[in-house]
């Protein structure tokens, strides 16, 4: 939007005249232009007698109906916008108006002046009475006469006072509707006139719309003003070209076209009518794009110039769909998207460069030079020599072919290019394929601009994803501008791979063509002559490290390469006899075919193979397979020659240097002294056994080696390269499981077949958990009851064929989980060798715990209790080393009642296990929060126990604490133990005793909230009564309700309430008692009483489990005899 004036892209404000009192024109004059809505320009002038200057006078009606020299006036909008005014404002000040005659005086004949100047043009006057803050309005005969002498109406009287801001808004909407209406008496004025003209031409009807439509814009009528503008545009389209200079009057007309359209199209934006702004756009597009018949042959320098012309609509039709168009609201048309104009502007740009460079070079020195002072005309798209002569037609195309000349074309190209882009990479539409289209343009236009290493930057990397694509068109497209741009940087060898490339695109190119540009790349390849030291290449994604130490040296080794399409490769070893059968030589075979997709020959003087061993890479010659099949010795060298589309192998046989890994890295083909292609075989998988890409034909499709004698056998790029040396055999032999605590056992076995010197072996054994390893100690048993920690490595002594040496290990294992043991074993097959051989051994073992722990907490039988709501474990102790698993949370015990725990072990391990000793270790006290008194009874076995898997053994602990505390730590379980046997019997002999300790759980002890204890005799005789009592005792500050029920049993005649309520006052006690007496002698379980507390939702029942011995009645002891 650059090129066009202001007055034309932006909206045209209205033009007041500030008269008189110059002191106030800049106050007035920013308030007007940055406060008031819409803005308004003025210009000022200190004696209003002078106002007629500013005016001027009014022009005379054309009646004559031949059609005017021109269409649009070049200067007519900056005029109407900054020197012809709408409205005059004439300042007076309040002194002036009511002074004495003399200065009335002056203010009568200003008013004249005023009149007399604005009735010129038809302008509209304001008079400004300037005043104090607080005065009075002047006399209304005195108004009335300003108002008379200026010709306006008594409204257009105000009164002013600077610093009253509702005085300024006031003369701001008065000023803007005074220009309104001048505005359209104006546009109505000239509309009128022009009716009455009589089959006017279209230049002048053009003329007049577009005048209509500027006056409509200055009084913001929009529509009206799209109107007239659009109108004045199809009135332009019916000018004819006519035959007096054709060429100057078809470029003025596409200048008048082109700012007409700007309007419309603008205007239409504003309005939010895209779609039609989109639909005149095409029309303008299509009816001056391409020039007339009647113009052709168009000359050079004109079309240069249309094409600029072209390119600047498609560019500024961009920048406003850009800008004032969301693109949210736009078509999904592709047509309709912003980047899509950029496009076409840059096409446009690019033919200008294309047409002014044709130009340039068709010029001589015979053609018309150019007049001096060309300038633009006083119409619009005219120019003229020396302000007011017209040029010839000549004249005209070589002032076009100079402008020309001056221009950077490739600039603008490249910025549009550029904007397009970026654009439709933002774009939610993106179309990959057009942006490499782009990309590809971008680098053409840098060419064209000279800026070599840009362009092959940009190739470069377009030309990468045509190869992945296989979109053949533009890639040989981009790849002959890629061998030009070698070409110019003087890089031999990267105009060689392009040059090979372009020649095996055979659907693309012509025959022709395609030999020549192989010849040239053969050619090269053949020199005899090292190519210059070329200019760093951007291209360093197949760039590798030379192999073959060459100048020229081509890499294949990424699938990227364009090398990969012109030559492909297929090797690897042929299966190696067995050991017995190789005799002295022990040969092996590596097979190698390759292929050219070139319309030509390509000769070949040695093809070398470099493999790698374990001393590093060596080369070896490969020999073509002659007609007769036989492997041939390496001897003479043989020139091998690929021709067009065929397989041509070689092979090498020859003995490996040492035993172990032999792999193929690389094949290289020397094609002349200072020149090679290198085929990289490093990251070559076993899936793709072929480098390169040999083509869809029969013939290549075809096994390579099927007329070889290894045909069909030839298979990976890497081959393990037998020892006439047996290896030892190394064992590592342990049970398959091992407990927490112990020393697990190990024996590494080694066993000589033949004679093993300076032998090591480092061993390793660590815990796989996920991701991480810890590694275990591991100790050497001296098999006299002591140990050492072991050596690594662990040198063992020389060994003879079948000879065994075994090495016993222990591995303190102090956790569960898996542990891995591995041994690497290093040695010599004989004292003066320097390979060293390697075998490997490895053990899993799984360690599980040997016991498992449950306790159980029981409270004194006659006592039951209410406890506080269990809270959540406020911590679980970790235990400490030695000790197995993790505590479990506490359980809460009354406070100052004895309790019992009952603690369980059982069995886990997979074998059998002797408990020689258990002991209760109690917490150390810095760790409690209260004393806890702690007894074991019953704990040590009498004599040793023997358990299996699953078998149990309990053992009883007696608690009571003094104060109330929270988890507790009651210690742990110490348990000595041992193993009887195990179930693998290769397992070596086992430690004599094992510690585990096995942490108690947390105990809570609370005052309970409420204690119900059961008192009754526990013997009884038969029909005598006895008394069962239920204490209820209270630890609340509250009254506790509680409901008990009691349900008869069997044996007893109860007495007393079966069902009823009691309450429990706070830190009392409450006793309820029944009679009971037994009918029946035995063992009986007492009534059920059962204490509901909805308070805490509790049921107790106090009598659980309850029984009473009853005695049989005692029989009379005295006997009375009667004779």
């Amino acid at each position: 939007m650059d090129y066009y004036p202001p007055e034309l892209v932006t909206p045209p404000l209205a033009l007041v005249a500030l008269l008189g009192c110059p002191e106030l024109h800049s106050t007035v004059g920013e308030f007007l232009r940055s406060q008031h809505r819409p803005p308004i320009n003025s210009i000022g002038l200190a004696d209003p007698q002078s106002a007629s200057r500013l005016f001027g006078e009014r022009k005379s009606t054309v009646t004559s109906h031949t059609p005017p020299v021109d269409i649009l006036k070049a200067d007519w909008f900056a005029k109407h916008r900054q020197r012809r005014p709408a409205v005059a404002v004439l300042f007076l000040s309040r002194d002036s108006v009511l002074g004495d005659p003399a200065s009335w005086l002056r203010c009568t004949q200003q008013a004249d002046a005023v009149k007399a100047a604005t009735r010129a043009r038809g302008a509209r006057a304001v008079i400004i009475i300037v005043q104090p803050a607080g005065s009075s309005d002047i006399p209304d005969e005195r108004a009335l006469q300003l108002c008379k002498q200026a010709g306006t109406d008594r409204r257009c009287l105000l009164s002013l006072c600077l610093t009253d801001v509702a005085g300024l808004v006031k003369l701001g909407r008065s000023l803007h509707e005074q220009a309104g209406v001048f505005y359209l008496d104006e546009s109505r004025r000239i509309l009128s006139m022009h009716a009455e003209r009589r089959a006017p031409p279209p230049e002048l009807n053009a003329r007049i719309s577009f005048k209509a439509g500027a006056l409509a814009e200055f009084r913001a009528d929009w529509s009206t003003a799209v109107k007239t503008y659009q109108t004045a545009y199809s009135q332009v389209q019916k000018v004819p070209l006519g035959t007096v200079l054709p060429l100057q009057h078809w470029y003025e007309l596409t200048s008048v076209a082109e700012q007409m359209h700007i309007k419309v199209v603008t205007l239409l934006l504003h309005q939010h009518r895209s779609q039609e702004a989109l639909s005149h756009f095409q029309q303008h597009l299509a009816s001056y794009r391409h020039p007339p018949p009647q113009l052709a042959p168009l000359p050079l320098a004109v079309g240069a110039a249309h094409w600029g012309w072209v390119g600047r609509q498609y560019q500024v039709m961009g920048e406003l769909m850009n800008s004032r168009v969301d693109p949210a609201h736009l078509p999904p048309q592709r047509e309709c998207h912003p980047a899509y104009f950029f496009l076409c502007a840059a096409t446009a740009f690019i033919e200008r460069r294309r047409a002014a460079q044709q130009a340039r070079e068709s010029r001589t020195a015979s053609q018309v030079q150019i007049p001096a002072d060309v300038g633009p005309g006083r119409a619009v798209g005219q120019m003229m020599a020396q302000g007011s002569r017209r040029l010839t037609d000549a004249e005209f195309v070589a002032w076009l072919e100079a402008r020309e000349t001056q221009v950077n074309h490739a600039k603008a190209a490249i910025a549009m290019l550029t904007t397009t882009h970026e654009l439709y990479k933002r774009s939610s539409q993106r179309a990959n394929r057009l942006i490499y289209h782009i990309g590809a343009l971008l680098a053409r236009e840098h060419l064209a601009a000279e800026d070599v290493d840009t362009a092959q930057k940009l190739l470069h990397s377009i030309a990468g994803v045509y190869r992945k694509e296989q979109w053949g068109v533009p890639l040989a497209a981009a790849l002959l501008e890629l061998r030009e741009c070698a070409h110019q940087q003087k890089q031999t060898k990267e105009h060689v791979e392009c040059s090979l490339e372009l020649a095996c695109q055979e659907h693309f190119l012509g025959d022709a063509q395609r030999g020549a540009i192989a010849q040239a790349a053969v050619g090269a390849l053949q020199s005899r002559t090292p190519p210059p030291s070329p200019h760093t290449s951007p291209r360093t994604s197949d760039s590798g490290e030379s192999r073959s130490g060459l100048p020229l040296e081509l890499h294949i080794q990424s699938p990227s390469s364009g090398l990969f399409t012109c030559f492909a490769l297929q090797s690897g070893f042929a299966p190696m006899a067995p050991l017995q059968d190789l005799g002295a030589d022990g040969l092996v075979t590596f097979g190698v075919a390759l292929w050219s997709s070139l319309p030509i020959a390509l000769p070949i003087r040695k093809l070398e193979v470099v493999f790698l061993d374990s001393e590093g890479t060596y080369p070896q010659a490969a020999q073509q397979q002659e007609e007769q099949p036989s492997l041939q010795r390496p001897g003479a060298q043989h020139q091998l020659t690929l021709h067009p589309h065929k397989w041509v192998t070689a092979f090498v046989e020859w003995k490996p240097r040492r035993p172990g890994r032999l792999k193929a890295q690389a094949v290289i083909a020397y094609t002349g002294d200072s020149s090679a292609i290198t085929w990289s075989l490093e990251h070559v998988s076993p899936e793709h056994k072929v480098v390169g890409r040999p083509g869809a034909a029969l013939s290549a499709l075809q096994n390579p080696f099927m007329h070889t004698p290894v045909a069909g056998q030839i298979g990976h790029i890497h081959m393990d390269v037998p020892s006439h040396h047996h290896p030892p055999k190394l064992q590592v032999q342990g049970a398959g499981f091992a407990m927490v605590g112990e020393q697990m056992p190990v024996s590494l076995v080694t066993v000589a077949a033949d004679a093993v010197r300076k032998a090591e072996v480092a061993v390793k054994a660590e815990y796989l958990e996920g991701g991480g390893h810890s590694e275990l100690q591991i100790l050497v048993d001296n098999g006299d009851g002591t140990t050492q920690p072991l050596q690594v490595p662990l040198q063992l002594p020389d060994l003879e064929g079948e000879a065994e040496h075994i090495v016993q290990l222990l591995v303190p294992v102090s956790r569960p989980g898996q542990v891995h043991l591995t041994a690497r074993l290093q040695y010599h097959t004989h004292q003066e060798s320097t390979e060293v051989c390697q075998q490997l051994a490895g053990l899993e073992v799984v360690v599980e715990q040997p016991f498992t722990l449950d306790c159980q907490f029981t409270a004194p039988p006659r006592v039951q209790s209410i406890m506080p709501p269990q809270p959540e474990p406020s911590q679980f102790l970790a235990p400490a080393a030695g000790h197995a698993g993790n505590p479990k949370a506490a359980a809460i015990l009354p406070l100052g009642l004895p309790a019992v725990m009952i603690a369980c072990v059982t069995a886990v391990a997979p074998c059998q296990v002797v408990i020689h000793d258990i002991q209760e270790v109690p917490a150390s006290s810095g760790s409690s929060q209260a004393a806890v008194v702690a007894s074991a009874t019953a704990v040590a076995p009498q004599r040793p126990a023997a358990l299996r898997k699953g078998d149990k053994h309990s053992c009883v602990v007696q608690m009571q604490a003094d104060a109330s505390g929270q988890d507790l730590p009651l210690g742990h379980l110490q348990i000595v133990w041992a193993r009887t046997g195990s179930a693998n019997s290769s397992e070596a002999a086992v430690p004599s005793t094992v510690t585990t300790c096995l942490p108690l759980p947390l105990v809570s002890f609370q005052k309970p909230l409420l204690q119900a204890s059961m008192l009754h005799a526990t013997e009884v005789t038969a029909g005598s009564p006895f008394v069962l009592k239920v204490t209820l005792q209270s630890h609340l500050p509250l009254l506790q309700t509680l409901e008990v029920v009691l349900k008869d049993s069997t044996g007893f005649v109860t007495s007393g309430p079966r069902n009823t309520s009691v309450c429990v006052l706070p830190h009392q006690d409450s006793v309820l008692a029944w009679q009971m007496v037994g009918y029946s002698s035995g063992y009986h379980l007492l009534p059920q009483i059962e204490l509901t507390s909805r308070q805490h939702l509790v049921v107790l029942n106090a009598s659980h489990g309850r029984r009473v011995h009853v005695l049989p009645a005692k029989l009379p002891t005295e006997v009375v005899m009667q004779g």
